[in-house]
């Protein structure tokens, strides 16, 4: 790759350097190789047109034997004679009119000592635009960054050469010939080619990952990915900040962009004056979409947003709509709780569908306040055409009297708890004690923990200590809602209960009794009319709504949503 020197032509054979006038180039002049030889190759098999465009005749003289073979070689004579190869024709592009040598760029690319092989091309984005897209194999004892890629381009490139995005791969497409395969090579939206993703953690980071990924046809985009390192430029900046301003009412300036480029930044300015409050909790993961609306409860104390992944692999056209629980009013008694809550998301859900049939899930905690969700329903006249139950276990006893023992913890228990849900959630350890945190004060407890979320990226950076007491509030009323629940009424229909084949470990789960878990239904065929519907898939109690487990969840409530729907 790069400028190669190859000396002079054997005998009998002329090497030219033509220009984009099919005339001869001076000294120096770069232009295409092209060969005139009597040793003849037999040409392209099978490839008509490629043969055509490379053997041609020569129009230098008027004989129609005397053929001219067009390499595709950009290269140059120089001085002292000698023939010097600058690399493909076809892989020289111009973009934004800056022309740009493709082989130039790999060569570049593939110094950094942690890059093994590397091919870089030129993709279209929605508006037509080029942009430059590096793929890399890495070398398998140190992988780069695509930070430290990218810092490493920008000491030796000037900016507008630096590729747009940067995907990782274990081997290249091969043609049948064993050359690269260029047209083969993934698109950069279908591939997770950044280092550390962090997902949205409130409603407005949420609103603009939507946004983003929409203008930049990005699939999967974190708060803290860089607007340009997506392939973001200058010409799509002024379209992100009037979609901005269309979705929140707030005219930032362009500049805000360029100093603050990710969603986490960006965010923090929309907050400043502006009114983010949600009464009736209902929270749109993906509300765009022709079909009828799918409604998720979350888990215990769970934000929302989690179920960002399972909404991008339901599809576009399947609205996905969850919960907040947080805009709750925290003064109901906990006996109550998961009919009163169900209650309220009632209301929500026919903000944006009155009548109907209703797809109903939960996960965890959620799973429960969806059958109740869905008794009400009924109750209330309404058919419901789908009760999918994510990974929990139905009402019992036994449950009940483990929750009472709940009732006398301190703060720093809670807070423990809370910290072991989120070890779990994000396969991270965050090491303090009961011990160690019950010895602060009650406030330097909580502003403590918000230090410790705020470092594993659990909460934003201008979180304060009231978004974790609602946090903490949640999880306690939702751990303790459970006491006294018990379903008025046996379920009319069949209900889907979707499992985790795998545990997760004891110190993070209540233990079940032994009838329960020999239960494949997990005790709900008590409450249905007819055998629950079970499947089991990959992952454990967390890591099925995560990803790559999330797409098989998501397949398997398409499929459940597909069949119902047929049946309407």
């Amino acid at each position: 790759m790069g400028v190669q020197p190859v000396g002079r032509t054997i005998p009998e054979t002329q090497a030219l350097v033509l220009g984009v006038n099919r005339q001869l180039c001076g000294i120096g002049e770069p232009g295409e190789i092209i060969l005139r030889t009597p040793f003849r190759s037999l040409g392209y098999i099978n490839a008509p047109e490629e043969m055509r465009s490379r053997f041609v005749k020569n129009h230098f003289r008027n004989d129609d034997q005397d053929l001219l073979y067009y390499t595709g070689d950009r290269g140059r004579y120089l001085p002292d004679g000698s023939l010097e190869i600058l690399g493909r024709q076809d892989h020289q592009l111009k973009i934004r009119g800056i022309r740009i040598e493709l082989g130039e760029l790999e060569t570049v690319l593939a110094q950094h000592p942690s890059v093994h092989q590397t091919v870089v091309t030129a993709r279209e984005d929605a508006f037509g635009d080029l942009r430059l897209v590096a793929y890399m194999i890495p070398n398998q004892e140190s992988a780069p960054t695509i930070s430290e890629i990218r810092n490493f381009l920008s000491i030796k490139l000037p900016q507008y050469i630096v590729p747009s995005s940067f995907v990782f791969l274990d081997s290249f497409p091969l043609t049948p010939n064993g050359k690269i395969d260029r047209h083969a090579l993934p698109t950069p939206s279908n591939i997770t080619n950044l280092g550390t993703f962090v997902e949205p953690r409130n409603q407005i980071e949420m609103q603009l990952v939507q946004i983003w990924s929409k203008i930049l046809k990005v699939d999967k985009v974190g708060v803290q990915d860089n607007f340009f390192d997506l392939g973001g430029h200058s010409l799509l900046a002024p379209y992100l900040m009037a979609q901005i301003k269309q979705q929140f009412g707030k005219d930032i300036p362009l500049i805000s962009l360029f100093q603050n480029p990710t969603i986490e930044q960006l965010a923090t300015i929309l907050q400043i004056d502006l009114d983010c409050s949600n009464s009736s909790g209902l929270v749109p993961i993906q509300p765009n979409g022709s079909n009828l609306p799918f409604f998720c409860v979350p888990g215990a104390g769970d934000e929302p947003f989690y179920l960002y992944h399972l909404g991008r692999y339901l599809g576009v056209e399947q609205p996905l709509y969850s919960f907040q629980a947080n805009n709750l009013d925290r003064e109901l008694e906990p006996a109550s709780r998961v009919k009163d809550m169900a209650s309220h998301y009632i209301q929500a859900m026919q903000t944006v569908q009155p009548q109907g049939p209703y797809f109903l899930a939960g996960h965890s905690f959620g799973g429960k306040v969806a059958f109740e969700i869905a008794q009400q329903l009924l109750h209330r006249g309404h058919k419901v055409a789908l009760v999918a139950i994510i990974d929990t276990t139905a009402p019992t006893s036994n449950e009940r009297q483990t929750r009472l023992d709940c009732i006398d913890w301190d703060n720093a228990r809670w807070l423990i708890e809370l910290i072991k849900a989120v070890e779990v959630s994000l396969a991270t350890n965050i090491d303090i004690s009961y011990d160690t945190l019950r010895s602060l004060p009650a406030k330097e407890q909580l502003n403590y923990v918000l230090q410790l979320f705020k470092m594993i990226n659990m909460l934003p950076p201008n979180a304060e200590t009231t978004q974790l007491k609602n946090m903490l509030q949640s999880y306690k009323a939702n751990s303790l809602a459970l006491i006294d629940y018990v379903p008025q009424h046996i379920y009319p229909a069949q209900i889907t209960l979707l499992r985790a084949s795998e545990a997760l470990g004891e110190n993070y789960v209540r233990k079940l009794p032994p009838e329960m878990l020999q239960d494949s239904a997990l005790g709900w065929n008590a409450f249905s009319c007819e055998p629950v519907n079970v499947y089991f898939l990959p992952g454990n109690h967390v890591t099925m709504m995560a990803e790559p487990h999330v797409q098989f969840l998501a397949e398997r409530l398409k499929a459940c949503i597909q069949q119902v729907q047929a049946n309407i």
